[in-house]
């Protein structure tokens, strides 16, 4: 596939609304540096498209879910640093993405590709207001929507835990967090071919 300048395939771009749910939980301080500067990367090569980009950022723990953007547009997204991304707590990953798709689907621009990803380096412990099974219908009704999910996950079972999702296994990533700066090269390469592909968003 030929690329242009940029590093983006070329082909026209489509806009596209982005859902990044983070985890902020205690064992990523053993990878917060990297995990800022791989989301900030992240946000720059969204920043760098041609074509619109609406943004949604959650980041959660056991003390907090904060949907901190929502739908808005990516030049408005802050970087992250160490004031505002502090890992601590334990995981509550069904209610992360249960509170942040039940108000992303209400948000969610006409018109737009969506992409969601979810990125955590554990497994689910400590949520309290949604099921593993809530979540899986959750994420299948946006999928019939037209929504696309990506799991990344390090140190874990990625395939159980993405297959427990309903998230497909080609869109399920599995890395170390010491890699994690990559595991975002790849996102923004997966987000790049996946609003470049022709399958349109359902409004």
């Amino acid at each position: 596939m030929t690329r242009e300048e940029n590093g983006f395939p070329e082909d026209k771009p489509q806009a596209l609304y982005v859902t990044l749910i983070l985890d902020e939980t205690g064992s990523m301080q053993s990878c917060k540096g990297a995990a800022i500067t791989g989301c900030n990367q992240y946000l720059g090569r969204l920043r760098d498209e041609p074509a619109d980009t609406q943004f949604t950022l959650t980041l959660f723990n056991s003390s907090k879910t904060e949907i901190r953007y929502q739908a808005v547009p990516q030049r408005n997204v802050h970087h992250l640093d160490v004031e505002t991304y502090r890992p601590s707590d334990t995981t509550p990953l069904y209610d992360a993405i249960g509170r942040t798709l039940t108000a992303a689907r209400q948000q969610a621009p006409a018109g737009m590709k969506k992409l969601c990803a979810i990125l955590t380096d554990g497994l689910e412990n400590a949520s309290t207001e949604y099921t593993r099974k809530q979540i899986f219908e959750l994420i299948r009704t946006c999928q019939q929507d037209g929504w696309t999910f990506v799991y990344l996950g390090a140190d874990h079972d990625v395939w159980t835990a993405g297959e427990q999702l309903g998230i497909a296994g080609d869109n399920r990533i599995s890395f170390c967090r010491s890699d994690v700066g990559q595991t975002f090269n790849q996102l923004s390469e997966a987000t790049a071919l996946y609003r470049r592909t022709d399958r349109p968003s359902k409004e």
